[in-house]
């Protein structure tokens, strides 16, 4: 690894580290200003906040994130397989290019697609495509939330305005849970907040290159 990615790993782990971690307080959880309900009804069905976190990219906050569960769970594989409802809720903490966005999700999809899946879901990679690139700004406060309904499928609404048709693949919606829970995550810290974990300790900068 070079002497740039190298810091850039430092940097991004150690701003993880030093952030603070999400703050519980009555019925709603504190996360980097983000308030989010610690439960809520999702068309009639009850779900939890299973973890929240931010998403770093170096020392900048991009989003804070939340993810709903019918019950929480610290397994990855246990969050993406259970029935039922969900909620993926994010919370914009800069300004962002929407194709910057929009690639950061294709590319984690291509990356954490169970190859049995993928041919199943490339239409609605396309679709997820499309929603994004009807937008060419993205600003701090905008939401893009994406729920599991049951016997609907993902509803997926960005800056208030529900996009589209359901997308009714349940291959889909897991493979979009993997993005932030698969193998290849694009923050480890904010996946172990998700799953309700403390953030990992770095014992010297070199674990940075792990």
């Amino acid at each position: 690894m070079d002497r740039r990615t190298f810091l850039s790993s430092t940097l991004t782990t150690a701003a993880a580290l030093s952030a603070p971690l999400p703050s519980w307080a009555g019925d709603t959880t504190d996360v980097a200003g983000v308030k989010f309900d610690n439960e809520i009804d999702l068309q009639g069905h009850r779900v939890v906040l299973n973890g929240a976190g931010v998403r770093y990219k170096v020392i900048f906050k991009v989003y804070a994130m939340g993810l709903y569960l019918p019950k929480k769970t610290t397994s990855a594989d246990e969050a993406v397989n259970m029935p039922g409802a969900k909620r993926i809720y994010l919370h914009l903490l800069r300004d962002l290019a929407v194709s910057d966005f929009g690639r950061l999700v294709t590319h984690g999809i291509q990356l954490n697609a169970a190859k049995e899946d993928f041919v199943k879901i490339v239409p609605d990679i396309a679709r997820i495509g499309q929603l994004f690139g009807g937008y060419d700004k993205a600003y701090a406060g905008d939401k893009l939330i994406m729920d599991w309904i049951p016997g609907t499928g993902m509803v997926a609404r960005f800056k208030n305005t529900v996009q589209g048709e359901p997308f009714t693949q349940p291959e889909f919606f897991k493979t979009i849970l993997k993005i932030w829970l698969g193998s290849s995550p694009p923050d480890a810290q904010l996946k172990e907040l998700l799953l309700g974990h403390a953030p990992k300790q770095m014992n010297n900068p070199a674990d940075a290159l792990n």
